[in-house]
């Protein structure tokens, strides 16, 4: 029997391995420890499929062991990895790297050991000796503790000279990180469980042990044991809110008023909520018609909503017909944002069903879930997450919501596979025969070209829940407020008009800037000196709270300079604003108002994004300035000012899609505006007032932008109507990567003729100390597979060439 598996490495293609005689619980899904490569290092790889033909072309390597006891990757998931594997050009080794939880893929570590049979090794005083002396002591050091012990950065040539000597000697060693942790809990023993007991063992501890007593207080207190709706009792919370030793809880063990049981943890204990939701308004239930409607013809359906519509009600309901009867549920959020006051609404109606699951989750709780949804041992029945939840281990899939469906951040742009979430949620549903539900109150063009050619069913839902006007939108003509010289600083008179208003009623003001830091570029005056980082070409953003300068694409930090280096001129001016300086001009012009920000900086934190939203949802913070997190589905009560500072730098952006993503962003974050009884107020500052994109969001017209943009992207041949690929090609001599892509153009053009474009060098050609160039393959959407091929087969015919082997190479299929 042979096995072919995947392996969580960049490799193309899966491996075989041999089957030893009488090995158990072999089968695909399961994990299992390989050797590969030269130096014998372990793998934890997946099997793929199980065959008894033997490779043909070597002699394969054995299975050393199986890491799973049953598989915790099932078949629909293998096809899911497949499709994207083969859609996006990518391996299945760098899927399973993606889908897999971290503390699931594993690798081996290198140890090294004193070789035992060694006995009159003389004393050494070099680095060896140190290193010798220590495997002494420790008996076994992995690569880096060498390097440590020994003072060098790269220790493997002097350990190479020990091993030929043969001093000492490596091994492979492969750690399963995960394993189930357990939670200890306290209940009632069975006679005790009673109210007539409990009033005896009251009587009896009240003179004789009053510790104890204290603790049976205590545990009926939180697990209001006393009431119809008892709770579970943590052994660690009752010892601690109690002030109890773990003697006196052993102790009442020891007497039998307590037991104790464990569970593991993040298990939640079987319970079901069934809160009915609020009323659905006329609107919504002609929506949630429309819906079902779309689901008896079509696998998926566009909601058109707009903000504040109820939306997520609506979703609510769907979401209770698939689960009612066993069926599960994925709930796919753009941003780990907006997944706790989403989780919240859907607690209060759906209790422990829901689960949770994104990439700012400790690694631990992450790999449970996953664990416990392979077994099946999981009462939750919805998942909601963001992008990585696509990936998990669905048994009974029956629904998946893609809410904001036209946000950006829903694909995955480094590293590989460099997948949409939105359309793999479509092949996963399809996989599962489930149905999908995509809703947004600015869909993107290609779902709305999908929606128009019938090949989505289609919903509309666009009043107001409350019957709430949508938000006057105002836009500030900036050139005209300058020369009034009735600026302050980076706000408009109205603009600051607007927010007194909202703080002079108690109410909440947002402010968006699409840029972090605090100034974009410093100048020298007298010679126009930028600094820029020096390994990328690009300048240096200013934060001013860590007085540094950052470059923001390869983290890299600098001092800010005193004087110019090229004029010795120390005339520095700041040119721009990010959101950082918009937070201290809002300390100056509103002094008495609570500020804060959000922004990559600020919510660095597992709580930090947590303790933001918390605050301006209960009213300590009275401002919020921040950058795309503030425009995607936030709902808060008492906004009723919000404010785009500078239109200009979304619709200059050089992107054939500047006009839909600034379209989105700003019909967005107006819609945080006005979402319960009062209409909001929007300002929009702009150099270019009178941009046609600017007069559509002042009248939320959705289908006005999407007929002239899809006019514009006809014309030129973009999506909808083509699908792209972008090959991105990086090298430290200029001169290598600029001949690779021009051998790539050239022969691409051989079968694709003008539908490539480029090679072009970008706006920042060099990051990283690797210089880039672009190319841009328009492909058919009739044809686009076949295309993908050639261009497969292209770019392996031109790095088979050795001169161009060394350039990296990035395939990004569908880029945003």
């Amino acid at each position: 029997m042979y096995a072919e598996v995947i392996l969580p490495l960049a490799v193309p293609g899966c491996f075989t391995f041999g089957v030893p005689e009488g090995m158990g619980g072999v089968e695909p899904g399961v994990r299992v420890a390989v050797p590969f490569g030269r130096g014998g290092k372990l793998y934890g790889g997946l099997i793929r499929t199980l065959t008894e033909q033997a490779p043909a072309s070597a002699v394969p390597r054995d299975i050393l062991s199986v890491l799973d006891q049953a598989p915790i990757v099932t078949q629909p998931q293998l096809r899911l990895w497949e499709r994207i594997a083969e859609h996006y050009m990518c391996t299945l080794g760098e899927v399973m790297i993606a889908a897999l939880p971290g503390q699931m893929n594993l690798s081996s570590e290198t140890r090294i050991l004193v070789n035992p049979f060694v006995l009159d090794e003389p004393h050494r005083t070099d680095r060896a000796g140190l290193l010798i002396e220590a495997l002494v002591q420790r008996e076994a050091l992995s690569m880096k503790q060498a390097g440590e012990v020994m003072g060098l950065k790269d220790p493997m040539p002097a350990i190479k000279r020990l091993i030929d000597e043969g001093v000492v000697i490596v091994e492979e060693e492969l750690r399963d990180p995960w394993k189930p942790r357990m939670t200890t809990y306290v209940r009632l023993a069975p006679g005790s469980d009673h109210e007539e007991a409990l009033h005896q063992w009251f009587d009896k501890l009240e003179s004789k042990a009053p510790k104890q007593l204290h603790l049976l207080m205590r545990f009926v207190e939180l697990s209001r044991c006393m009431s119809d709706a008892p709770v579970e009792v943590e052994r660690n919370r009752l010892l601690h809110a109690s002030g109890a030793s773990s003697a006196t809880l052993k102790q009442l063990v020891e007497k039998g008023l307590f037991e104790t049981y464990e569970r593991e943890a993040g298990v939640p204990a079987a319970s079901r909520i069934d809160a009915p939701g609020p009323p659905l308004s006329p609107a919504q239930l002609a929506a949630l018609e429309q819906v079902r409607e779309g689901f008896r013809e079509k696998e998926v359906v566009l909601l058109r909503g707009v903000t504040s519509s109820g939306k997520t009600e609506l979703y609510a309901t769907l979401i209770n017909e698939a689960v009612r009867d066993g069926g599960q549920v994925l709930y796919l959020l753009p941003e780990i944002a907006l997944t706790t006051q989403v989780i919240e609404r859907l607690r209060a109606r759906f209790g422990e069903r829901i689960a949770v699951f994104h990439s700012r989750m400790p690694p631990h709780e992450r790999a449970e879930l996953w664990m416990r949804m392979a077994s099946r041992q999981m009462a939750s029945s919805i998942i909601v997450g963001a992008r990585s939840a696509l990936f998990l281990p669905f048994a009974d899939l029956r629904l998946v919501v893609v809410d904001e469906e036209h946000d950006p951040s829903y694909k995955q742009h480094d590293p590989a596979p460099r997948y949409n979430a939105r359309d793999m949620a479509v092949v996963l549903a399809g996989l599962h025969g489930a149905k999908t539900l995509l809703g947004s109150a600015t869909p993107c063009l290609e779902s709305l070209y999908n929606a128009r050619s019938g090949k989505y069913g289609y919903a509309e839902l666009l009043t107001r829940y409350g019957d709430v006007a949508m938000p006057g939108i105002s836009i500030v003509d900036l050139r005209d407020a300058q020369r009034r010289r009735s600026m302050r600083g980076h706000f408009s008179q109205t603009l600051i008009d607007a927010i007194q208003g909202a703080l002079a009623k108690r109410e909440q003001a947002i402010l968006f800037q699409n840029r972090r830091g605090y100034v974009p570029v410093w100048q020298c005056e007298s010679c126009a000196w930028v600094p820029n980082c020096d390994h990328c070409d690009v300048s240096l953003t200013y934060h001013k709270s860590l007085h540094q300068l950052r470059c923001h694409y390869c983290g890299r930090t600098y001092p800010p300079p005193v004087h110019c280096p090229q004029c010795a001129s120390n005339r520095l001016r700041m040119i721009g604003f990010g959101t950082e300086k918009i937070e201290e001009e809002l300390g100056l012009l509103f002094p008495e108002a609570r500020v804060a920000r959000m922004d990559q900086d600020t919510t660095r934190g597992r709580q930090a994004l947590d303790r933001i939203l918390t605050g301006f949802a209960q009213g300590a913070i009275d401002i919020l300035v921040g950058t795309q997190m503030v425009t995607k589905g936030l709902d808060f009560d008492h906004v009723s000012t919000v404010g785009i500072l500078s239109a200009d730098s979304l619709l200059r952006f050089p992107d054939f899609r500047a006009h839909e993503r600034a379209f989105q962003l700003m019909a967005q974050v107006a819609g945080r505006s006005g979402r319960r009884e009062k209409p909001g107020h929007v300002v929009i500052q702009a150099f270019d007032a009178r941009n046609a994109v600017l007069d559509l969001v002042t009248r939320h017209d959705v289908e006005g932008f999407y007929s002239r943009e899809a006019e514009h992207r006809r014309a030129h041949g973009y999506p909808p109507f083509m699908r792209l690929l972008s090959v991105t090609l990086r090298h430290r001599q200029e001169e290598r990567v600029a001949a690779a892509a021009a051998s790539l153009a050239m022969v691409l053009r051989e079968g694709l003729g003008e539908r490539v474009l480029g090679p072009d060098i970008p706006a920042v050609a060099w990051v990283k100390d690797r210089h880039i160039r672009n190319l841009l393959v328009k492909l058919r959407r009739s044809a686009h597979a076949e295309e993908k091929r050639f261009v497969r087969e292209a770019i392996d015919r031109v790095f088979a060439q050795p001169e161009h082997r060394a350039v990296q190479l990035i395939i990004d299929v569908d880029p945003m």
